[in-house]
């Protein structure tokens, strides 16, 4: 008996995509097929687009970075989003400054050799006299053969439909395809909201002031 896979290869996201327009499948990637190559840059498009709002699954929360030796704060290449964070009560006035008190962009170095974090306020990509390390949170883009199955599903879902749309004009496949995707949609978002174990108190800073507010019945 063969032994089942939960997750799918990029190859067989590629193939589902090619039989919604009745194309037939390829035995690997890169193949050289017009359709099939076009299909992988829409799976890669899609998925890169999809995965930039934010899952739970591509993100990192609360990462240290330190700054170089440039004094720079530099980030992988496959970073979509960055964003400063406190990790501590958003009450906290001490110095250092929590990190949610910068306001940074991610943008390529001057000089092209990475992504850095740029220093909004003082129009600057060196942090010289600024913060020793950041804390932050940041949305990677990863391989699709690392996405959990309900990701996988909504974005190769989304990918047949855009990929159908530009190579089979055909108002009954993208009415059937759309359906689907926003089913696989809605099944991701709540999967992913499942797997997060979001709190109102512990998520939302503007929650947090009201419930830890300072209360002078507290201490009788």
């Amino acid at each position: 008996m063969a032994t089942l896979e939960a997750h799918m290869t990029e190859l067989k996201a590629v193939n589902q995509m090619l039989r919604s327009i009745s194309e037939q499948p390829v035995s690997q990637l890169g193949s050289g097929q017009i359709d099939s190559d076009n299909a992988e840059e829409v799976l890669e498009e899609v998925s890169r687009r999809i995965q930039s709002q934010g899952w739970h699954a591509n993100a990192r929360r609360g990462v240290v970075l330190p700054v170089n030796a440039s004094f720079q704060f530099a980030v992988g290449t496959n970073v979509l989003k960055v964003d400063t964070v406190n990790p501590t009560s958003p009450r906290r006035t001490a110095s250092p400054k929590p990190s949610a008190y910068y306001d940074v962009a991610l943008r390529r170095s001057i000089d092209d050799t990475k992504w850095i974090l740029y220093d909004v306020d003082n129009d600057t990509e060196t942090w010289a006299s600024g913060p020793a390390t950041l804390t932050v949170d940041i949305i990677e883009f990863l391989p699709f053969q690392h996405l959990p199955v309900y990701l996988q599903a909504y974005i190769y879902k989304a990918a047949a439909h855009e990929f159908q749309k530009s190579t089979v004009a055909s108002q009954i496949l993208f009415q059937f395809t759309q359906e689907e995707v926003e089913y696989t949609m809605v099944y991701a978002v709540q999967c992913d909201s499942e797997m997060e174990d979001r709190n109102m108190i512990r998520n939302h800073a503007g929650v947090q002031e009201v419930a830890y507010r300072y209360n002078p019945l507290y201490g009788t």
